[in-house]
């Protein structure tokens, strides 16, 4: 499905109970809604989900020029309102989780839980060259000449040897990302400065995050583990960025508990 939300066609998917409480499910960087199909499945039974190609990914529309996080919040709550949603769970993965540190910033009243997934609240400023160099690889070579940096972040060692079709999959949803709506969001998470400012979270939060993920790392994680009050964190072994396909079954058991413990019941 596709509407006009927030100044831009998004595309989005909804299933599950029509009647059950609603799920709003944000993907990484470089991939699409489908990155959810395991664990969808897992919640169409006892919620109503709602998963989208964010702004620049997968069937989206891709403006030009740097994104702000700002926009990015503001794209998810159009979203619910196209939908008539007016409070819902939120779970999302690497800038997914970016996101969703804005909204319980930005948007509190509309969030009832946040799960933030392998994510960070501050990129270094240190690490500014890694994102030029990111921007103008995309710009100049295309989507697939990241593809084997990506791998060797989203991926352990043992997935990568072992999983050849989860490779494939990513490899995939890589090479389909529309290089400007990468570049767009680079721009954004190459100045994401937050960790101070996520005392004002005040919602509960699970932080999940891989213990071999060298993206973002387990620090980065326990960094927002502190500073939003009453928020756990859960640290899974042998798995890195993409923990959600490399052990979805594990994922879920932390997710679904998690979400049946805030809001209106299943």
């Amino acid at each position: 499905m596709k509407a006009k939300i927030n100044g831009i066609e998004v595309n989005f998917e909804v299933s599950g109970r029509a009647d059950a409480p609603a799920v709003m499910l944000h993907h990484p960087l470089a991939t699409d809604l489908s990155t959810w199909d395991e664990l969808t499945t897992a919640l169409e039974p006892l919620y109503r989900v709602v998963r989208m190609d964010a702004r620049g990914h997968g069937r989206s529309e891709a403006p030009e020029g740097a994104y702000a996080f700002e926009t990015l919040a503001a794209d998810v709550v159009g979203l619910m309102d196209h939908l008539e949603i007016g409070k819902a769970r939120f779970l999302g993965l690497s800038m997914g989780g970016m996101v969703g540190q804005y909204l319980g910033l930005l948007h509190p009243k509309r969030i009832h839980s946040l799960c933030l997934v392998s994510t960070s609240s501050a990129v270094p400023a240190d690490s500014a060259p890694l994102w030029e160099e990111r921007i103008r690889t995309a710009t100049t070579s295309g989507m697939s000449s990241l593809v084997d940096g990506a791998m060797a972040r989203w991926l352990a060692p043992e997935a990568l040897r072992s999983r050849p079709a989860l490779v494939a999959r990513l490899r995939a949803v890589i090479e389909a990302t529309p290089p400007r709506g990468y570049v767009g969001w680079c721009h954004a998470i190459s100045g994401l400065a937050i960790t101070q400012r996520l005392a004002g979270i005040r919602l509960p939060t699970r932080v999940i995050v891989g213990a071999l993920d060298p993206a973002t790392p387990p620090q980065a994680a326990e960094a927002i583990h502190r500073e939003i009050a009453g928020s756990d964190l859960v640290v899974m072994p042998g798995v890195s960025h993409m923990l959600h396909l490399e052990d979805p079954d594990a994922f879920h058991t932390h997710v679904l508990p998690f979400l049946a413990r805030f809001g209106p019941a299943p």
